[in-house]
């Protein structure tokens, strides 16, 4: 299809398409619409298709067939357009139709978001020293009174309340000498904890005895999951009906047996350093690429599209979804407890979204350069393993494993990753030992335009 095209750069990496297709273009869309419109209509008197047209189209109305004369030539005009112009949108068009009446031309006009330039600085003369942390004796101690803890067996006492006891209570919040409906509870299990309390709980408790009834006032915090009760000043009344210490089990070999990790308690230390030693290894990388990334993020210049943005800020939230369904919560339940709402979530995440986003392009603009890649054997073997990792249903399925989405996913976490290693090894001075020595450097043309050629959705752009 033959149409004129004029382009107008925005900020933020927008684009105006300007788009004019000639009339008899315009006549064969109506005679189209009109075709797909008539056999629906029936006229008393006549049989189906024999109706004169000018009743025929007296029936269908001119609004509802230009209508459908729009929604057929519209979609066909707006990716020739984007062939003509060599144009690759990263969203949705906003769509707003000028002109468009038989015997003239159509004119309308395309708002889309594009892939932004990138201008990226000198990134080879960046230099992060590695941190390391050494794990020592005591770090060791530590980590053993925690395992300690997770193998204490609870006891019953007959003793005023300490510390650190677990108690079984009927509770109920009272406020001006009335107890408050729906916030009582009964045989509620707690633990006299001040950091996990409502502050000045916990304090109250203590010294309390079996069957005794304690009045304690306290301030609920600001957070308080009832907002309606969040910062006011209430009583808990509460009921003591049991008490519990915990008992610790003596540091030695049969504690190394029953935790089962060695032998002798000498073995259990030496399994606990080493696991201690290993987690400070990767967390002493991870802070360490974070402080590579920074150095790079200083170093790009880009406009990141507000349409990029909103779709990290929307995986963001996806993925909080789904981390509340597997511990069985409801996202707007959630909403409710943080007395927040999805809007107000949106507009602090994307701060970081944007930031993410921007890092990525950063990233993306390297690997190119550099000539860094990933092949398809190395997304089949990291799509096979996150599978065996992950024993869902729907995962295990042939398409779901080969389906373009999900090697997309993988492929580009894959980049990233090598990308970041990369630049590991350039900031660090030293090879990088997950990846071997890219190939020789492309042009430094920004990553967006190639990457993404013949990648452009046929959806049919939205009128306004």
């Amino acid at each position: 299809m033959a149409v004129k095209v004029e382009t107008e750069k925005k900020p933020g990496s927008q684009v105006i398409v300007s788009v004019e297709v000639p009339a008899d273009q315009v006549g064969s869309s109506i005679e189209r619409a009109y075709q797909r419109l008539a056999s629906r209509v029936q006229i008393p008197g006549f049989r189906p298709g024999k109706a004169p047209r000018p009743m025929v189209e007296r029936e269908i109305g001119w609004p509802a067939l230009r209508r459908e004369a729009i929604d057929l030539l519209l979609p066909e005009a707006y990716n020739a357009a984007l062939d003509e112009v060599g144009l690759d949108p990263i969203d949705l068009p906003s769509v707003e139709v000028q002109q468009f009446d038989r015997g003239q031309p159509f004119k309308f006009t395309a708002t889309v978001s594009v892939q932004p330039e990138v201008t990226l600085g000198d990134y080879r003369d960046i230099r992060v020293a590695r941190p390391r942390t050494d794990i020592g004796e005591d770090d060791v101690d530590q980590a053993l009174e925690r395992l300690r803890l997770r193998f204490a067996e609870l006891h019953d006492v007959d003793r005023p309340v300490q510390q650190g006891d677990f108690l079984v209570v009927d509770t109920h919040i009272m406020k001006s000498g009335a107890i408050l409906i729906g916030e009582s509870q009964t045989s509620a299990q707690l633990e006299v904890d001040r950091e996990r309390l409502v502050p000045g709980l916990a304090e109250g408790l203590i010294g309390q005895r079996l069957n005794e009834t304690r009045d304690i006032r306290v301030s609920l915090p600001e957070d308080y999951p009832r907002p309606a009760l969040a910062g006011q000043d209430v009583v808990f009344r509460v009921t003591l009906k049991s008490s519990k210490e915990r008992r610790l089990p003596a540091l030695d070999d049969d504690f190394a047996k029953q935790v089962g990790r060695g032998q002798t308690l000498a073995e259990l230390r030496q399994e606990v350093q080493d696991d201690l030693q290993e987690a400070a290894a990767h967390s002493d990388q991870q802070r360490f690429e974070n402080e590579v990334l920074k150095a790079l993020a200083d170093r790009v210049q880009v406009e990141v599209p507000d349409a990029m943005v909103d779709r990290e800020v929307t995986r963001q939230l996806r993925d909080l979804e789904l981390r509340l369904q597997t511990q069985g919560i409801r996202l707007d339940r959630y909403l409710e407890y943080t007395n927040t709402s999805l809007d107000v979530l949106r507009a602090e995440r994307r701060p970081q979204a944007d930031q993410k986003v921007r890092l990525e392009l950063a990233l993306e603009t390297l690997a190119e350069r550099e000539g860094i890649t990933v092949s398809d054997g190395e997304i089949q073997e990291a799509v096979h393993k996150a599978v065996q990792e992950d024993p869902h249903p729907e995962h295990q399925r042939e398409d779901f494993q080969t389906a373009d989405p999900v090697k997309a996913y993988f492929g580009h976490q894959l980049l990233m990753q090598k990308t970041v290693d990369y630049l590991s090894s350039i900031a660090s001075q030293e090879p990088s030992d997950t990846m071997e020595s890219p190939a020789a450097p492309v042009s430094d043309t920004a990553a967006s335009r190639s990457k993404r050629e013949g990648k452009r959705k046929a959806d049919r752009p939205g009128k306004t």
